[in-house]
C-alpha cells in the first residue's frame, strides 16, 4: 500500500494519509507523521487532527511522502520542519546548523542570572554560535547586553542572523565569520560562551543515525574530544575583561578534564555545573 500512495486512484485523506505512513514507519514515529502532514497541508496540528476526513491535493501529498521518505532516512524532524524552540523561541534550523538541544538552555539560564546582578551595559562574545541559538535568547533575555558571535561556517551564521532578525535583536549582535577568536581583533568581554563541538572520534561512530546527519564540523572535537576546549581556555584569558567569566557547555564525561584546562589557564572559581538530568553540562571559569 505504502509504496503506490500516489498511484492510489481515489483522494487522499488526513485519516488515509496517517495510517499510510504509520505503516510505513511505525507507531513509534506517530507524533513526528502529523507534524509533517501538518507541514504538508499548511495547517496546525490540532486542526489537522479535527478534520481527519480532509481532503489533500496532490502537490501536499507529494509533499507529505517526501519528507516521511526523509523521516525514513534518519533525517531529523527539526530539518524537515526547518525549527526549533529554545529558551521558548522558535529558531530555523537547516542541515548547515546543529539542532539546538535543552541541555544548551542550563547555560544560558546561568549566565541570565549571573549577568542580572550586574550594573550598566555587559559584552558577551559567543564562539561556535552555530544557529545563533545561544547568542540569539541572551540578546532576547537580557535588553542590556551587546553580543559578538563567530562561527567558521558562514552558512551556519546565515542562519543565525536569519534568527536574530526573527526575534528582533539583530542590533544587538554583531555576526563575524572566523575561527574562534580569529576576526575579533583587541576587543575585551565581560562575558564569552561557547557550545563547541566535543564529540570524540570514538564517540562520533557510536551517535545515532540522525545525529549523523547534523554537521560533522559542528559535532567532532577531535580525537578525545576535547581539542576545542584545549584552544578557548589557552585563548580565553585575552579577550575578557577582569572581572570576567567563561561559560562552556561540555559532554558528560568531560568535566573534570575542561576544568583542569580552566585551572590550567588561569582561571579560578571554576565550576562544574550539571544539567536537569543530573549529568556534568556546563564549565563556569572566573577571571
Amino acid at each position: 500500500m505504502y509504496d503506490k500512495l500516489t498511484e492510489m486512484d481515489r483522494p487522499q485523506t488526513v485519516k488515509d494519509l496517517l495510517q499510510w505512513a504509520v505503516l510505513f514507519l511505525g507507531k513509534e514515529k506517530r507524533l513526528e507523521i502529523e507534524v509533517l502532514l501538518a507541514k504538508a497541508a499548511d495547517l496546525s496540528r490540532a486542526s489537522l487532527l479535527a478534520y481527519p476526513e480532509k481532503i489533500l491535493n496532490k502537490q501536499q501529498v507529494e509533499k507529505f511522502r517526501k519528507l516521511i521518505y526523509r523521516l525514513k532516512d534518519n533525517t531529523p524532524l527539526q530539518y524537515l520542519t526547518g525549527k526549533q524552540n529554545f529558551m521558548g523561541l522558535d529558531f530555523q534550523v537547516n542541515e548547515n546548523v546543529l539542532i539546538p538541544r535543552s541541555d544548551t538552555e542550563v547555560l544560558v539560564e546561568e549566565v541570565i542570572n549571573l549577568v542580572r546582578t550586574f550594573e550598566g551595559k555587559v559584552t558577551i562574545l559567543d564562539l561556535c554560535t552555530g544557529s545563533g541559538a545561544i547568542a540569539v535568547s541572551l540578546a532576547k533575555y537580557l535588553p542590556h547586553a551587546q553580543l559578538v558571535a563567530t562561527d567558521i561556517s558562514p552558512e551556519a551564521l546565515e542562519v543565525a542572523k536569519i534568527n536574530a532578525q526573527i526575534h528582533m535583536v539583530a542590533e544587538r549582535i554583531t555576526f563575524l565569520v572566523g575561527d574562534l577568536f580569529e576576526p575579533l581583533g583587541e576587543t575585551k568581554f565581560h562575558i564569552i560562551t561557547a557550545n563547541p563541538p566535543y564529540i570524540s572520534s570514538l564517540e562520533m561512530e557510536e551517535l545515532p543515525e540522525d545525529v549523523k546527519k547534523e554537521p560533522k564540523l559542528a559535532l567532532w572535537g577531535g580525537e578525545d574530544g576535547l581539542d576545542f576546549y584545549r584552544k578557548i581556555t589557552a585563548l580565553a584569558p585575552k579577550y575578557l575583561k577582569r572581572p570576567g567569566y567563561l561559560f562552556l557547555e561540555i559532554g558528560y564525561r568531560q568535566g573534570q578534564a575542561v576544568r583542569e584546562l580552566c585551572l590550567a589557564s588561569g582561571f579560578r572559581e571554576c565550576v562544574v555545573m550539571k544539567d536537569w538530568a543530573g549529568q556534568d553540562r556546563v564549565v563556569r571559569g572566573f577571571l
